[in-house]
Protein backbone atom coordinates (compact mmCIF):
# COMPACT_ATOMS: atom_id res chain seq x y z
CA UNK A 1 0.00 0.00 0.00
CA UNK A 2 0.77 3.50 -0.83
CA UNK A 3 1.26 6.24 2.02
CA UNK A 4 -0.56 9.57 2.30
CA UNK A 5 -0.15 12.47 3.72
CA UNK A 6 -2.43 14.53 6.02
CA UNK A 7 -1.47 18.10 6.80
CA UNK A 8 -2.13 19.34 10.37
CA UNK A 9 -2.76 23.22 11.44
CA UNK A 10 -3.52 24.83 15.00
CA UNK A 11 -3.75 28.29 16.69
CA UNK A 12 -3.80 28.48 20.50
CA UNK A 13 -4.73 32.03 21.25
CA UNK A 14 -3.48 32.82 25.29
CA UNK A 15 -5.09 36.05 26.03
CA UNK A 16 -2.37 38.23 27.12
CA UNK A 17 -2.52 37.39 31.50
CA UNK A 18 -2.31 33.52 30.50
CA UNK A 19 1.05 34.88 28.71
CA UNK A 20 2.13 36.79 31.90
CA UNK A 21 1.46 33.33 33.95
CA UNK A 22 3.53 30.82 31.13
CA UNK A 23 6.49 33.90 31.67
CA UNK A 24 6.78 33.52 35.49
CA UNK A 25 6.18 29.90 35.73
CA UNK A 26 9.16 29.20 33.13
CA UNK A 27 11.42 31.83 35.60
CA UNK A 28 10.38 30.12 38.48
CA UNK A 29 10.84 26.49 36.99
CA UNK A 30 15.16 27.77 36.37
CA UNK A 31 14.70 29.64 39.32
CA UNK A 32 15.01 32.85 38.09
CA UNK A 33 11.76 34.27 39.77
CA UNK A 34 12.11 35.89 43.71
CA UNK A 35 10.18 34.36 46.03
CA UNK A 36 7.04 36.19 47.08
CA UNK A 37 7.78 39.14 44.42
CA UNK A 38 5.36 41.47 43.82
CA UNK A 39 3.94 41.89 39.56
CA UNK A 40 3.29 45.94 39.69
CA UNK A 41 2.74 46.36 36.14
CA UNK A 42 3.37 44.22 32.35
CA UNK A 43 3.86 46.24 29.23
CA UNK A 44 3.37 44.86 25.64
CA UNK A 45 5.67 46.23 23.06
CA UNK A 46 4.62 45.57 19.68
CA UNK A 47 7.20 47.15 17.32
CA UNK A 48 7.91 46.50 14.10
CA UNK A 49 10.58 44.21 13.98
CA UNK A 50 10.95 41.20 15.83
CA UNK A 51 14.03 42.20 18.21
CA UNK A 52 11.75 45.27 19.45
CA UNK A 53 8.51 42.98 20.16
CA UNK A 54 8.91 41.90 23.75
CA UNK A 55 7.01 41.82 27.38
CA UNK A 56 7.83 44.05 30.05
CA UNK A 57 6.94 42.70 33.24
CA UNK A 58 7.93 45.19 36.51
CA UNK A 59 8.14 43.54 39.74
CA UNK A 60 8.35 44.04 43.21
CA UNK A 61 11.06 41.66 45.16
CA UNK A 62 10.10 41.03 48.88
CA UNK A 63 11.36 43.35 51.21
CA UNK A 64 12.31 45.95 48.69
CA UNK A 65 10.76 49.15 47.82
CA UNK A 66 12.33 49.34 44.46
CA UNK A 67 10.61 47.85 40.66
CA UNK A 68 12.79 45.67 38.66
CA UNK A 69 12.31 45.52 35.30
CA UNK A 70 12.49 42.38 33.31
CA UNK A 71 12.11 42.18 29.50
CA UNK A 72 10.74 38.86 27.56
CA UNK A 73 11.74 38.61 23.93
CA UNK A 74 9.88 36.68 21.22
CA UNK A 75 12.07 33.53 21.74
CA UNK A 76 11.68 33.16 25.40
CA UNK A 77 7.96 34.05 25.02
CA UNK A 78 7.03 31.09 22.89
CA UNK A 79 9.70 28.66 25.70
CA UNK A 80 7.33 29.98 27.75
CA UNK A 81 4.09 29.57 25.87
CA UNK A 82 5.33 25.52 25.02
CA UNK A 83 6.15 25.14 28.66
CA UNK A 84 2.85 25.89 29.99
CA UNK A 85 1.26 23.81 27.43
CA UNK A 86 3.09 20.86 28.20
CA UNK A 87 2.66 21.67 31.92
CA UNK A 88 -1.34 22.03 31.43
CA UNK A 89 -1.06 19.05 28.95
CA UNK A 90 -2.28 20.33 25.78
CA UNK A 91 -1.37 18.11 23.14
CA UNK A 92 1.27 19.47 20.68
CA UNK A 93 3.31 17.62 18.69
CA UNK A 94 6.76 17.74 19.01
CA UNK A 95 7.58 17.80 15.47
CA UNK A 96 5.47 20.45 14.58
CA UNK A 97 6.81 23.75 13.56
CA UNK A 98 5.73 26.17 16.56
CA UNK A 99 5.39 30.13 15.22
CA UNK A 100 4.08 33.05 17.67
CA UNK A 101 2.06 35.87 16.68
CA UNK A 102 0.97 39.07 18.15
CA UNK A 103 -3.16 40.05 18.07
CA UNK A 104 -5.12 42.46 19.78
CA UNK A 105 -6.72 39.90 22.04
CA UNK A 106 -3.24 37.83 23.60
CA UNK A 107 -0.53 36.02 21.57
CA UNK A 108 -1.02 32.95 19.33
CA UNK A 109 0.48 29.93 19.07
CA UNK A 110 0.53 28.44 15.66
CA UNK A 111 1.30 24.79 15.28
CA UNK A 112 1.74 23.17 11.45
CA UNK A 113 2.54 19.47 11.77
CA UNK A 114 2.47 16.99 8.66
CA UNK A 115 1.48 13.33 9.27
CA UNK A 116 2.97 10.12 7.00
CA UNK A 117 0.33 7.39 7.12
CA UNK A 118 0.24 4.12 5.26
CA UNK A 119 -2.87 4.38 2.95
CA UNK A 120 -5.48 1.69 4.93
CA UNK A 121 -7.47 0.63 1.28
CA UNK A 122 -6.97 0.93 -2.12
CA UNK A 123 -6.31 4.48 -3.86
CA UNK A 124 -9.68 6.32 -4.54
CA UNK A 125 -10.28 7.78 -8.18
CA UNK A 126 -9.88 11.59 -8.45
CA UNK A 127 -12.53 13.36 -7.20
CA UNK A 128 -14.31 15.58 -9.17
CA UNK A 129 -15.78 18.65 -7.85
CA UNK A 130 -19.67 19.13 -9.22
CA UNK A 131 -21.28 22.96 -8.80
CA UNK A 132 -24.54 22.94 -6.88
CA UNK A 133 -27.46 24.81 -8.64
CA UNK A 134 -28.13 28.14 -7.53
CA UNK A 135 -31.33 26.41 -5.76
CA UNK A 136 -29.38 24.56 -3.71
CA UNK A 137 -28.39 20.57 -3.60
CA UNK A 138 -31.22 19.59 -2.01
CA UNK A 139 -34.22 20.71 -4.21
CA UNK A 140 -32.91 18.05 -6.96
CA UNK A 141 -32.91 15.60 -4.47
CA UNK A 142 -36.34 17.04 -3.11
CA UNK A 143 -37.83 16.71 -6.29
CA UNK A 144 -36.39 13.44 -7.31
CA UNK A 145 -37.83 11.78 -4.28
CA UNK A 146 -41.38 12.94 -5.49
CA UNK A 147 -41.95 12.38 -9.01
CA UNK A 148 -44.37 14.14 -10.63
CA UNK A 149 -44.42 16.83 -8.21
CA UNK A 150 -43.37 20.17 -9.55
CA UNK A 151 -39.55 21.36 -8.71
CA UNK A 152 -39.34 23.93 -5.74
CA UNK A 153 -38.52 27.06 -8.86
CA UNK A 154 -41.68 26.36 -10.89
CA UNK A 155 -45.25 27.19 -9.68
CA UNK A 156 -47.46 24.56 -7.32
CA UNK A 157 -48.76 24.86 -4.31
CA UNK A 158 -46.97 21.25 -3.45
CA UNK A 159 -43.57 22.61 -3.72
CA UNK A 160 -43.97 25.88 -1.02
CA UNK A 161 -43.98 24.30 1.81
CA UNK A 162 -41.85 21.64 1.17
CA UNK A 163 -38.83 24.86 0.32
CA UNK A 164 -39.97 26.83 3.39
CA UNK A 165 -39.04 23.55 5.44
CA UNK A 166 -35.66 23.11 4.08
CA UNK A 167 -34.85 26.98 4.33
CA UNK A 168 -35.67 27.60 7.89
CA UNK A 169 -32.24 27.29 10.63
CA UNK A 170 -31.57 24.22 12.67
CA UNK A 171 -30.37 26.15 15.01
CA UNK A 172 -33.85 28.20 15.82
CA UNK A 173 -36.61 26.47 17.77
CA UNK A 174 -39.09 24.55 15.61
CA UNK A 175 -37.05 24.71 12.76
CA UNK A 176 -36.71 21.80 10.81
CA UNK A 177 -34.18 18.86 11.53
CA UNK A 178 -32.64 17.16 8.75
CA UNK A 179 -34.48 14.00 9.74
CA UNK A 180 -38.23 16.31 8.65
CA UNK A 181 -36.38 16.97 5.23
CA UNK A 182 -36.85 14.89 2.01
CA UNK A 183 -32.55 14.97 2.43
CA UNK A 184 -32.96 11.24 3.59
CA UNK A 185 -36.00 10.49 1.24
CA UNK A 186 -34.58 7.29 -1.35
CA UNK A 187 -33.79 8.82 -4.92
CA UNK A 188 -35.38 7.05 -7.54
Amino acid sequence: MANTLIHESRRLLLPFDTVVDAIIELEIKHGRWPANAVLVEVAMHAGEEDGSRSVVLSIRPQHQESIVKRTYTMPLIAAAIVNYCLITRVPMPRSSTKTIEILPEGIALHLENTLMLQRRHDEAPPVKLVADSPDGPSSDRAAAAAPGAPKSGSAGAAAEPEAAAESEPLDQPGGASVSETAQDAPEA
